[in-house]
């Protein structure tokens, strides 16, 4: 069963503002709320461009002024006045932080335990017994050591456990 579909083109009709009453009402509210008053939206703009402009140029006189004067209580400046310059950082979080040496290093640190404390390193259990036989070879080679340095300080009288 085939249908025909007609091929005309709907004619839309003006909506009168007298005679508004269902879908024509709401389709007449739908469209003047997009509709735009160009003589209030120029008013507005040029208003907002003023304040901003003249907000800008208060931030830049007082740049000037703050250039003038020599009162600088930065953290990042060294004890003879330099400013202390450092690599950036690339994590945003980061960014917040000031970043001079001390920072940096204090982050690196933090940075650096944090991942020994994430890394697996006796995964396997050949790697745990490894390790313990590593500790206990440590452990003799630090007993000798302390064996023979007894044994001088005996030699020189001056060990004398009993």
């Amino acid at each position: 069963m085939k249908m025909k579909i007609s091929k005309t083109k709907k004619k839309t009709e003006k909506i009168i503002p007298s005679n508004l009453n269902g879908i024509s009402k709401w389709i007449k509210e739908y469209r003047d709320r997009f509709s735009i008053d160009i003589d209030k939206l120029k008013q507005t703009s040029h208003q907002f461009l003023a304040s901003n402009n003249f907000k800008s140029n208060e931030k830049s006189q007082n740049n000037n002024n703050n250039l003038n004067d020599n009162d600088n209580d930065d953290d990042d400046d060294d004890d003879s006045g330099w400013t202390v310059v450092s690599r950036s950082l690339k994590k945003t979080r980061q960014r917040m932080i000031p970043s001079t040496d001390k920072t940096l290093n204090r982050l690196r640190a933090k940075h650096k335990r944090s991942n020994q404390k994430k890394e697996l390193v006796n995964f396997y259990k050949f790697q745990m017994t490894d390790k313990k036989i590593d500790q206990l070879e440590q452990l003799k080679v630090k007993f000798e050591l302390d064996k023979q340095r007894i044994i001088q300080m005996r030699q020189q009288r001056k060990f004398k456990p009993f």
